[in-house]
């Protein structure tokens, strides 16, 4: 088997596992390289932070930049279950980002979180940078963008204007509620068949379980978040899609 340099772009720390972290290892269980880029994974340089920010902290049991700590360490653990390289940017988390022109928090609750626009100047800040360091050799995978959530979106705008993407993963959970967008998108994508067994799917489960920090938000305990992970996989969740080339 051809041995390929693989990149995925993960807008957050989880991002990439969550979605398809059992294709990962069996990519890395064949000899094949793969890196997941994390972008928002930057040290807030503002203690101030929102009362949104706050209320994440406290999910999470850290705050600031302690909390970045812990999330870059749960990352580094969840890749080493796959196989694959940790690489982390230095561009903030929503939570932390602020108007450029009020100096007040981008993002106060869970709706503007969902429902503001990119800004511009990250969406080309991101695109340029990476469009400088990926190596034109190696096969790069984009997130779909699916929940609209801001991050993934300015993720999403940076690759459509500056980045050639080879695949995309369907942004999981999110997923979940956006059947009805890829029913209507059907023309315009198509799913890359990939076998994954029991071994995929117990490393894939078992890298998911290393961000304890984020499960209480998906699921209630451990038991919940494996048997989620087994049923995507049986609906051929977890794999690879392609952008169809629909005839004008």
């Amino acid at each position: 088997m051809e041995h390929s340099h693989w990149i995925f772009i993960s807008p957050h720390f989880d991002d990439v596992v969550l979605s398809c972290g059992g294709l990962i290892w069996d990519l890395t269980r064949t000899g094949q390289l793969v890196e997941i880029w994390t972008i928002m994974a930057g040290y807030p340089t503002n203690e101030e932070y929102s009362a949104f920010a706050q209320q994440n902290h406290r999910a999470w049991g850290k705050t600031g930049k302690d909390a970045i700590n812990m999330r870059r360490e749960e990352d580094h653990a969840a890749c080493k279950k796959l196989g694959a390289q940790a690489h982390h940017f230095d561009w903030l988390d929503v939570i932390y980002r602020v108007d450029r022109e009020t100096g007040e928090p981008l993002v106060n609750n869970v709706d503007e979180l969902f429902g503001k626009p990119p800004e511009e100047w990250l969406v080309n800040d991101i695109g340029q940078r990476l469009a400088a360091q990926i190596p034109e050799s190696s096969k790069l995978v984009m997130p779909m963008g699916l929940g609209s959530h801001i991050d993934h979106r300015v993720v999403v705008e940076a690759g459509k204007q500056f980045l050639r993407a080879d695949y995309y993963f369907a942004d999981y959970p999110y997923i979940l509620k956006a059947f009805s967008w890829l029913t209507a998108e059907e023309n315009r994508w198509s799913k890359i068949p990939h076998p994954l067994d029991e071994d995929a799917l117990i490393h894939w489960q078992d890298a998911v379980l290393c961000y304890s920090s984020q499960l209480s938000g998906f699921w209630r305990d451990e038991t919940e978040a494996r048997l989620a992970l087994r049923n995507y996989l049986a609906g051929s969740g977890g794999r690879l899609w392609q952008k169809s080339v629909v005839p004008s």
